[in-house]
């Protein structure tokens, strides 16, 4: 009975193992710049840059940038607030998770609130987009994201 139950648990080992596998990899490619505008990657820097200037830590983790079509109609599906037409699809968007910017050891509405004015006033203004999904955010994932873009176009949506 022993050998049966180590038997078992070794097989549940290796399942989890390789339903790991493919989503590490899968994060990976979420999370890289592969693929991405050299317009967007230079916004990322210029934000990186600008909180150091402005006294503010670059406290923050990308979270989604280029997304294959079959990921991007997932998130769709499963109503996580992806766009049919999403510009990530186009490697013009990048998604970041924001953390504790201004050093006063949370991670909430202001942090957000001083990337999504940084990004609205000194890098992106009217060239792109900017959204944040704080006011319909139910977890802290969700709270705590910024998506900007550089669509050529302004565009604002969930402030």
């Amino acid at each position: 009975m022993k050998r049966f139950f180590k038997f078992i648990l070794k097989c549940l080992l290796f399942i989890i193992i390789l339903a790991l596998i493919p989503s590490l990899l899968f994060w990976i490619q979420a999370i890289s710049l592969n693929g991405v505008e050299p317009k967007v990657i230079e916004y990322n820097q210029q934000l990186k840059k600008q909180l150091k200037a402005d006294g503010y830590k670059a406290n923050y983790i990308i979270t989604s940038a280029k997304r294959w079509k079959w990921h991007n109609d997932f998130l769709v599906w499963t109503g996580s607030g992806a766009a049919k037409k999403s510009q990530h699809l186009h490697g013009r968007a990048i998604d970041i998770m924001v953390l504790d910017v201004n050093g006063d050891g949370n991670a909430n509405k202001e942090d957000v609130d001083i990337v999504y004015s940084i990004l609205d006033k000194k890098i992106i203004r009217n060239k792109g987009g900017i959204g944040t999904y704080y006011k319909n955010a139910g977890n802290f994932f969700d709270r705590q994201m910024v998506h900007f873009d550089a669509r050529g176009k302004r565009a604002r949506w969930r402030r």
